[in-house]
């Protein structure tokens, strides 16, 4: 007698094969962007601007700043075409192409956004919006794979979600926002060398509580100033939804990413904006942006 599979566990298990498939994408893409902001902080942004071509030359002499640059491409067209393999193998699914068909038509829109604005980053000569649009798009790219891996998760083990009340609904979104921002603003600090401007917080350049906001100091104290900001939204959003563990769990996490990352920046100027540093605050505020993704999922 032949034994008929039973369709709600296959789906079951094509859907947790999913989930670690995207999870397996999204820890690489982490390790993108964390590549990429090395690859910003060794100045190797144009080690290599004729790819795949180093100054006309197929086989480049492979030092520090051409190494970052090519590891940073390479590695991001195998994250592209893995997405590309994955992606297709789950549309081909009937059961599982409704639960994730959006995201992942924003993840590739995501994807080519980024292809584009890598090469203007390079053609333009390192433009500050560029390198932040770049920044802002890969962990967007993450953040959207992380989405993609919890709609799968979903399928597997469907849970209730929790009818929260609407002052509890807002309260993580302008957590959201806050993160957004925040990581927009790093990027603009990043790439506008602004993390000096004002080394001695709360005062600037010498002691001075009050200093001329123009330039890269205005954007360095609002920065630094949003990142307070950040964390008290998170703490009201954990503290609204305390009752709620699929809620509480994720804003737990991102309340401490939010602290670490404070510290982080505080010791990167500190340090002089050392490399190692600046990789691990970038890293951090990608995980971050997970942590808030798993929230608002």
């Amino acid at each position: 007698t032949e034994t008929v599979p039973n369709a709600p566990l296959r789906d079951a298990r094509r859907a947790m094969l999913g989930v670690r498939r995207f999870a397996v994408l999204t820890a690489l893409t982490l390790g993108l962007v964390t590549l990429g902001a090395l690859v910003r902080a060794h100045g190797a942004g144009l080690a290599c601007p004729d790819w795949p071509h180093c100054f006309g030359v197929w086989l480049p002499e492979m030092d520090l700043r051409v190494g970052f640059e090519w590891t940073h491409r390479l590695v991001a067209g195998s994250i592209s075409l893995l997405f590309a393999l994955a992606s297709g193998l789950l549309l081909r699914d009937e059961r599982l192409r409704a639960a994730v068909w959006r995201p992942i038509a924003l993840a590739f829109a995501l994807l080519a956004l980024q292809i584009v604005l890598g090469g203007f980053t390079v053609l333009l000569g390192l433009a500050p919006w560029t390198v932040t649009a770049h920044l802002v798009t890969g962990t967007s790219f993450a953040a959207t794979l992380c989405w993609i891996a919890l709609a799968l998760r979903d399928v597997a083990a469907p849970r209730p979600r929790p009818a929260l009340p609407t002052r509890a609904r807002r309260a993580v979104w302008v957590a959201a926002a806050f993160v957004v921002l925040q990581i927009t603003l790093g990027g603009l600090v990043s790439s506008n060398y602004a993390g000096l401007d004002c080394p001695e917080w709360p005062t600037c350049r010498d002691g001075v509580w009050f200093p001329s906001l123009a330039g890269g100091v205005g954007l360095h104290l609002v920065h630094r100033s949003n990142a307070y900001l950040m964390v008290l939204a998170i703490g009201a959003a954990l503290w609204l939804n305390r009752r709620h563990p699929g809620l509480a769990r994720p804003l737990r996490i991102a309340i401490a990413l939010a602290l670490l990352q404070v510290l982080l920046g505080i010791a990167n100027v500190k340090l002089g904006l050392r490399v190692e540093v600046t990789g691990l605050h970038t890293l951090v505020a990608a995980v971050l942006a997970l942590a808030v993704v798993a929230a608002l999922r």
